[in-house]
């Protein structure tokens, strides 16, 4: 199992523009060149799975299948044990295999509305909270094992603090956001230390890869 934490970050560590609102609002803003948005797809397409939280995927709505390939299909999870998301939420749209974490005490009526579109629910856990590792070990079961997280700073945060972030790769862009926004990785905690595996440039945009050291 690996999981790879992706984002796009401010020079101030924001992700998003404001509260609210959807860090891709910023692609035409920022005239992102074509080569950062091919790189964040070879990036998806070098895992098996495509993860956001319960808060980007009720913000951004996110399809996750921009990087789908005829021999590359592709494969998308979030997490919903409280049954948040709207039925009409794109991910429910019958066009990628889709995986959602819930506990046991998801209400029954969302279970049965995720068995009736084909998507694969993911016990984790008996309370409100997803059990973040018995996740992560239902999808490695299912043969996700390298997971890439694509954006959102609570669930940033909480792969941090469990320990299960082992590779981050940042698209730094040239601005600076309101820094009361969501950062990078949203909510206090302990240090966390990596390490600089690579940079490369990509006009003002820099692409950084880091790595956690064993302990």
């Amino acid at each position: 199992m690996s999981v790879t934490v992706f984002t796009a970050v401010s020079l101030n560590g924001i992700i998003t523009p404001a509260r609210g609102s959807t860090g891709e609002s910023l692609i035409p803003w920022l005239a992102l060149p074509p080569e950062i948005l091919e790189w964040k797809r070879e990036a998806r397409r070098r895992h098996d799975v495509v993860v956001v939280g319960t808060g980007t995927a009720l913000t951004d709505d996110p399809t996750l299948t921009s990087h789908a390939l005829p021999d590359h299909p592709a494969v998308r999870a979030t997490l919903d044990p409280r049954g948040r998301l709207p039925r009409h939420a794109r991910l429910f749209d019958g066009s990628a295999r889709t995986l959602v974490g819930v506990t046991e005490s998801t209400p029954g009526d969302y279970m049965d509305f995720l068995a009736e579109r084909g998507v694969e629910a993911v016990t984790a856990g008996d309370g409100e909270r997803v059990d973040l590792r018995r996740f992560l070990a239902g999808l490695a079961e299912r043969g996700l094992s390298r997971v890439l997280v694509d954006g959102g700073g609570i669930l940033n945060r909480a792969l941090l603090t469990e320990g299960l972030v082992d590779r981050l790769h940042l698209l730094v862009f040239p601005a600076v956001l309101d820094a009361g926004s969501v950062n990078l990785f949203a909510g206090s905690g302990d240090l966390a230390r990596f390490r600089l595996e690579g940079v490369e440039r990509i006009e003002d945009y820099l692409l950084l890869q880091y790595f956690t050291p064993a302990p």
